[in-house]
């Protein structure tokens, strides 16, 4: 088994409204381990920086998480140490390697980072970027990251509209208590770090929903079974289900914008 040992970092004053941070830590562990099942995920590092009134509004999701809080306050104008005290803590790791991180994620907005972005590709680290569509477009930005994640992706959504201004249809979703929601969001999930048309068998889905929800026993659901769930979601059109060469089932997701806008209701 191999495992792949990351450290994240937020920039909190960075943040603009609120994100759902445990869905950003699942996108990264499935975007990771992709459809090789003999790689495992470690979050060795978490770490958040900001000043006092933007740490306050993560604080209870960071405490859940455990990531470490440091306060940067105001020292100069509008200007922070956030930047600094970030850049200093991953050089320090890259020094260090003890244990050994393989995956930087930095989350701002802030260009200074590209600094530090520079120095751990260097030395064959690799650095993804969470950012906003204008920065993630910025050729510093695409210059210094292997990859890059919208901020948009985690940000809560206010309201529950049936459709939305570009006509995405939202299927009529009936799900029956809590486990079925659990059930459903997690595999959501799954498909939300997939690549669009891509075929990825059924086998490989199944351990990936197992990786998000591991005291969740899908025979407890209305789905049943995997089998079952696939169906469902199949005739809710949100994925296709077909057959390889080997007959092995095969699913793959055409609409990311559905994936999406079904993650951010409230079922």
């Amino acid at each position: 088994m191999e495992i792949k040992s990351i450290a994240i970092y937020l920039d909190t004053e960075n943040i603009k409204g609120m994100i759902n941070i445990q869905d950003l830590l699942d996108d990264i562990n499935l975007k990771v381990t992709g459809q090789n099942e003999n790689v495992k995920t470690i979050f060795a590092f978490k770490k958040a920086v900001g000043d006092q009134s933007s740490i306050k509004r993560f604080r209870d999701q960071l405490k859940q998480l455990n990531f470490e809080i440091q306060d940067a306050p105001h020292i100069t104008g509008k200007k922070n140490r956030a930047d600094l005290i970030i850049s200093l803590d991953a050089f320090e790791k890259l020094y260090i390697d003890n244990p050994k991180i393989d995956l930087f994620v930095f989350l701002t907005t802030d260009s200074d980072y590209s600094v530090i972005m520079d120095i751990l590709r260097r030395y064959n680290k690799e650095v993804w970027l969470v950012a906003t569509q204008e920065d993630a477009q910025k050729v510093i930005f695409t210059s210094a990251a292997d990859n890059i994640l919208l901020i948009s992706d985690y940000q809560n959504v206010v309201g529950n509209p049936k459709y939305k201004p570009n006509g995405l249809v939202i299927p009529d979703i009936k799900l029956k208590g809590e486990t079925d929601k659990r059930a459903f969001k997690a595999i959501l999930k799954v498909f939300k770090s997939y690549t669009v048309d891509m075929p990825y068998q059924r086998g490989f889905t199944n351990n990936s929903f197992r990786l998000l929800e591991r005291t969740l026993d899908i025979s407890d659901t209305q789905f049943k079974n995997f089998n079952g769930l696939y169906k469902y979601l199949n005739n809710k059109k949100i994925i296709d289900i077909s057959k390889d060469e080997k007959n092995v089932d095969i699913i793959t997701v055409s609409n990311k914008k559905l994936i999406n806008r079904l993650l951010e209701l409230e079922l």
